[in-house]
């Protein structure tokens, strides 16, 4: 019985120890700004290439977020390019815990956009939507809709 009291505060003392020997170091503080992207459907969008003063920072991971350091307070021009998308940007001052918003238009979406306009009959904005569409990435298939406008808009 002696020997099985000692050998629990044996093992009190040892966690004990074990929990308050253990302190962990301070982590560097970073203050960081965050770039949050999504499309017109208000879905997230992935792997945008963000650039601050024509520097790449990164990419956006699956949920359209980067964070990045941001030190001190400063004004920043902050583009957001993606292939099939539309490049936007913004000027913006920035400074720890700033979230900047981007939405951004693919090529797809703005197609889809001159077909339900063309179908509303409005070949003007129909017409403005394939020209966006077609500036993002040239395709067979929106260049024959916008022959399809033409011919509509002339009607």
């Amino acid at each position: 019985m002696k020997v099985k009291k000692i050998c629990i505060k044996a093992l009190c003392a040892s966690l004990c120890l074990f929990f308050f020997s253990c302190a962990s170091t301070p982590e560097k503080k970073i203050d960081s700004a965050y770039v949050m992207v999504y499309n017109y459907e208000n879905s997230e969008v992935m792997n945008v290439t963000i650039l601050i003063d024509g520097e790449t920072v990164g990419n956006t991971d699956i949920y359209g977020r980067l964070m990045f350091p941001c030190e001190k307070e400063r004004e920043v021009l902050i583009k957001a390019s993606k292939n099939g998308y539309e490049t936007v940007e913004t000027k913006s001052v920035i400074k720890a815990g700033t979230v900047v918003y981007f939405k951004m238009g693919s090529g797809s979406y703005y197609a889809s956009k001159a077909e339900k306009l063309l179908d509303d009959c409005d070949a003007i904005n129909a017409s403005k939507m394939i020209d966006k569409a077609l500036e993002i990435e040239e395709r067979k298939d929106w260049r024959y809709l916008q022959e399809i406008i033409i011919k509509e808009s002339n009607k």
